[in-house]
């Protein structure tokens, strides 16, 4: 069978392939009622763009980079879906890779991305004063934060980023747990080179001055994000703290995972003998037996937003000159580790 061209939807619809094009690339000139026809056709008749053909017009690769810390952490294959499922919509592939936390890693895939000719970068591993930022400006590389954002103003203000409110987010998990009765909490925080921990971190300790609540210096430990490092850092303070404590706010819900089967290694019960609240609501928080309270957010929505406005740019250049931030808003799921359920709450 031959490959459906533009010029077969325009014959059938007896319009000029000009039209048609506009209509299945997204561009001005074609009336709403045209474009849904000519959509409707085009799909009924199979058709799938030339994008190499495409490409050698336009002299774009129709690829996108996905810069993520690790793709085992289960908030990222979310966010990658959602980039991969906008950008697909768009006739972008989507190219992925891990860094494994390591900031050398990430210069080098920035390179090899652009070495492969992709159009943009979509990067979710930035810290403060990466030079990685330097770097896709040098190499005039359209990008998108997402994620995590760069806090300097100077820097912020030309850089587009779709981002968490984490803030709010944080301040709620701090409050949930003080209103429960706690005075005892130690923080396992992420990587503090990171705007999500920064803020996370401001939220939090807001909330707890707030309600008078004071953090030991050993109960606030940087974990990096990384299950491992929070069991190892919590086995610590349940062994060396003359008086645990008797709730944990965890970052990112991996590194609660870790919380837990530290718990559990010292056998403690949760919620009975310590609360745990965590961030992110990965799809493994809600399953019975762990039933986290978190701090939900939309991994899917923030990829497909943050594949959106980098498209967008691509699609249209004139929109380069354009900052934007978008900031998604959260929600606490409280379940049943927080101990919410237990001593007379509903």
């Amino acid at each position: 069978m031959s490959r459906v061209t533009i010029k077969d939807i325009a014959r059938k619809l007896n319009v000029s392939a000009t039209t048609v094009s506009n209509a299945l690339n997204g561009k001005p000139g074609v009336g709403k009622s045209a474009r849904k026809k000519i959509q409707d056709l085009a799909r009924e008749m199979g058709y799938q763009p030339n994008y190499f053909a495409k490409g050698l017009v336009s002299r774009q690769s129709y690829a996108i980079g996905l810069v993520i810390t690790n793709i085992t952490d289960p908030f990222y294959p979310e966010l990658a879906l959602g980039v991969q499922e906008k950008a697909g919509e768009w006739g972008y592939s989507t190219m992925l890779f891990n860094t494994n936390h390591k900031q050398e890693s990430q210069e080098t895939i920035i390179r090899m991305l652009g070495a492969k000719g992709v159009d943009g970068v979509i990067l979710s591993t930035v810290r403060q004063d990466d030079p990685a930022i330097d770097l896709l400006d040098e190499m005039e590389m359209p990008y998108v934060l997402v994620n995590r954002m760069i806090l300097n103003p100077r820097k912020a203000g030309h850089i587009d980023s779709v981002t968490l409110d984490n803030y709010s987010g944080s301040h709620q998990a701090a409050t949930h747990l003080c209103r429960l009765g706690h005075t005892r909490i130690a923080v396992i925080a992420g990587d503090m080179g990171a705007s999500t921990a920064i803020i996370r971190t401001s939220g939090a300790m807001d909330a707890f001055k707030e309600w008078g609540v004071s953090i030991p210096d050993n109960w606030f430990v940087d974990c990096g994000y990384t299950k491992d490092r929070a069991f190892n850092a919590v086995r610590k303070i349940l062994t060396r703290s003359a008086h645990r404590p008797t709730a944990i706010l965890a970052q990112d819900d991996n590194m609660a995972l870790g919380v837990r089967e530290a718990a559990y290694a010292a056998d403690l019960r949760i919620p009975e003998d310590l609360a745990l609240v965590g961030f992110n609501d990965i799809s493994f928080a809600s399953l019975i037996g762990i039933e986290l309270t978190t701090i939900r957010q939309d991994q899917h929505h923030m990829g497909m937003t943050c594949a959106e406005i980098l498209i967008s740019k691509l699609q249209n250049p004139k929109r380069r000159g354009l900052c934007n931030n978008v900031l998604i808003q959260t929600d606490l799921v409280i379940r049943k580790s927080c101990g919410f359920y237990l001593n007379g709450y509903p």
